[in-house]
C-alpha cells in the first residue's frame, strides 16, 4: 500500500510537506541563514481557487465519491476524509476564491505552515501570490517560482535579492511539494 495521497489545499497536506522539508538536507544547507535577524516568511496566496468544483466535491453522493476514489486511487475512506477537510477549508478559510497559507522559514527548516482566516493575523516578509493552477503547476514540479515569478504568471512581495541569494532553497522547496503523494480534488469532479 502505498503512502496516502493529500489533498492540496488541506492541513494534512501542510503538515506533510513540513515533515519532508524538514529532513531533507539540501533544504537545511541551501536554506541555512534565511530569515536570521530578519523575518524569511511567507504567506502564499492562492488566488482562483475552482470554488464550483470544490463546492460540487462538498456536496458529492456516496457513490460519486466512490467514483472519485477509484479515479484518484484513494481509498473510499480516504476520499471521505479529503471530502471532510474540504468542507473545512472551504467554511473557514476561503475568501471569496481566495485561500491564505502562512509558511513559517528559519535558517533551512519550516517553523510551521497553515491556512489562514486572515492574512493580517501574521506578520511577514514575503508574500508569493499567484493564481491556483500556478500553484498546481508549482506543487507538480512543472514549473518552479523564480520561472513563474519572472514570467509574470506569480507576484513575488518581498526582498527579491534575498530570494535570489537562495534560489536553491526556494526551488527545493518546489521539488519537495512534487514528493507529497498529492490529489488536487478539482481534477476529479
Amino acid at each position: 500500500m502505498g503512502m496516502t495521497k493529500l489533498a492540496f489545499g488541506t492541513q494534512a497536506w501542510n503538515e506533510e510537506y513540513i515533515k519532508r522539508l524538514n529532513s531533507d538536507p539540501v533544504m537545511a544547507e541551501a536554506g541555512k541563514g534565511w530569515g536570521v535577524g530578519w523575518n524569511g516568511d511567507f504567506i502564499f496566496q492562492i488566488d482562483e481557487v475552482p470554488v464550483e468544483k470544490l463546492q460540487k466535491a462538498e456536496t458529492m453522493s456516496d457513490a460519486e465519491i466512490k467514483q472519485l476514489a477509484e479515479k484518484a486511487g484513494v481509498t473510499l475512506e480516504e476520499a471521505k476524509k479529503i471530502q471532510e477537510e474540504f468542507k473545512t477549508v472551504m467554511k473557514e478559510y476561503l475568501k471569496g476564491k481566495t485561500l491564505y497559507v502562512y509558511v513559517g522559514l528559519k535558517d533551512g527548516k519550516c517553523t510551521g505552515m497553515r491556512l489562514l482566516k486572515d492574512p493580517n493575523e501574521v506578520q511577514v516578509g514575503f508574500k508569493l501570490i499567484g493564481p491556483y493552477d500556478s500553484w498546481k503547476k508549482l506543487a507538480k514540479a512543472e514549473s518552479d517560482a523564480t520561472k513563474l515569478v519572472l514570467t509574470g504568471k506569480m507576484k513575488l512581495q518581498g526582498d527579491m535579492s534575498k530570494v535570489m541569494r537562495y534560489i536553491k532553497a526556494t526551488q527545493q522547496m518546489g521539488k519537495i511539494a512534487s514528493q507529497v503523494p498529492t490529489i488536487f480534488v478539482d481534477e476529479y469532479v
